[in-house]
């Protein structure tokens, strides 16, 4: 496995809430590797704080976990993260209201389950294109699948960094779970909304597939923060290397 990541407090921000992870977990002699993206909320006070947490909690528990494709148990995992945050933030009145956004894979050969909560994201690049392996969980989302406005104007939308699901803001949390297979020539991008919202998915796309990893990432954080760089940056791009298999 090859993977690249950077995190940059940006152009705008006197902070970095954003933290991420790129490990690997072995179980039952299966080495799984995990990378995840967590985005504190900048309208909410002590949101890197919120995000470390989230890091920190996968860190140290990730092992305990039996099956990464069990949605209970994972969802599980994630609620006893958001009591986490919740509970820091009573025992801490200074950080009470703090949340963060979570967008965490997990990768065994060519099998790839990715949980999700908020709008950081997850991409798949390749040849092809690039696609949306995750679905926000934001207000401008909401608008564009009851079809009141377009995927162009909620680039625009001036509610576009409402989002409407994240951990530490209510006691009850329901993670997303998507499962992809990868092929080769694949690469997976997961990244906080500091990177897409200054950097469009045609530049992703050019910049990850003319560039080693290494260098795309340092790419894509500079146009970002040439762009505007109103947010915090972070971005892991890995690249899975596998022999394929028969279906």
């Amino acid at each position: 496995m090859k993977c690249a990541y950077s995190t940059n407090i940006g152009a705008k921000r006197k902070s970095n809430q954003d933290a991420y992870l790129a490990a690997n977990v072995e179980k039952d002699g299966i080495l799984y590797y995990v990378f995840a993206v967590a985005d504190g909320l900048g309208g909410h006070r002590s949101g890197e704080v919120a995000s470390q947490i989230a890091i920190d909690s996968i860190k140290e528990h990730i092992g305990e976990i039996q099956d990464f494709t069990n949605y209970q148990e994972v969802n599980a995992f994630f609620n006893d993260i958001n009591k986490a945050i919740i509970h820091e933030g009573v025992m801490q009145p200074e950080e009470l209201g703090m949340a963060t956004t979570l967008t965490m894979a997990i990768v065994h050969d060519d099998k790839m389950v990715i949980y999700h909560v908020g709008d950081s994201r997850a991409y798949r690049i390749n040849a092809s294109g690039i696609e949306h392996l995750t679905k926000d969980h934001s207000l401008v989302q909401a608008l564009i699948d009851r079809g009141r406005i377009t995927p162009t104007e909620a680039k625009d939308h001036p509610q576009k960094n409402i989002i409407t699901r994240a951990l530490g803001t209510d006691e009850v949390l329901k993670a997303d779970l998507f499962e992809y297979r990868l092929y080769p020539g694949d690469q997976v991008l997961l990244c906080s909304d500091g990177l897409y919202n200054m950097v469009g998915d045609e530049e992703i796309h050019r910049i990850v597939m003319e560039n080693d990893i290494e260098e795309a990432t340092r790419k894509l954080v500079n146009l970002a923060n040439y762009n505007g760089g109103t947010d915090n940056i972070t971005l892991i791009i890995f690249k899975p290397e596998f022999q394929m298999k028969e279906d």
